[in-house]
């Protein structure tokens, strides 16, 4: 039951949603995707491991390139100086739900970016088991568990050109 309080908010929830931002990371003709580790596995309260993009939710007060490149140094080990970022790519609501005892929907705000030094190994934090390098047809292929359909079929067309230094 929904006490007196509490349910003006719950009637507003129906206009709740998180933002995440995502970098469809480049590399000759190849994107990094990443697959979920226990941590991500435990959040997203799912049971088998799903492929995703870097990035993750913006803080509050946080502007959108500042997000992006804090959550790619999180996630890969790399300085936040060695991300460039490019053109918007996309904007979708995602399959998933952020969960955390709650279900509210995902916005997926995904740009092209390129790092410095894309060859090396990266370290993962626990969020991830591992990473690929593989082409559009793979990444929306293996992304589309978690990316909704209009993500997926653009990502099956899209052309990598390199990105303007």
């Amino acid at each position: 039951m929904i006490s007196p309080n509490t349910k003006g908010l719950e009637s507003e929830r129906r206009f709740l949603f998180y933002v995440g931002i995502k970098a469809l990371i480049t590399y000759g003709k190849h994107v990094l995707i990443l697959s979920s580790g226990k941590e991500e596995l435990s959040s997203t309260k799912r049971k088998m491991a799903f492929w995703d993009l870097p990035g993750g939710k913006i803080e509050v007060g946080e502007q959108v390139e500042d997000a992006l490149r804090r959550e790619v140094s999180e996630e890969l080990g790399v300085s936040k100086n060695d991300l460039k970022i490019g053109e918007l790519f996309d904007v979708s609501v995602s399959n998933f739900k952020v969960s955390h005892g709650q279900h509210i929907p995902l916005i997926l705000v995904t740009y092209i970016c390129r790092l410095n030094n894309p060859g090396r190994n990266f370290v993962l934090s626990n969020e991830h088991s591992r990473y690929e390098w593989v082409d559009c047809k793979t990444a929306a292929r293996r992304l589309a568990v978690k990316f909704n359909k209009s993500f997926v079929r653009k990502l099956q067309r899209y052309d990598i050109k390199a990105l303007h230094s």
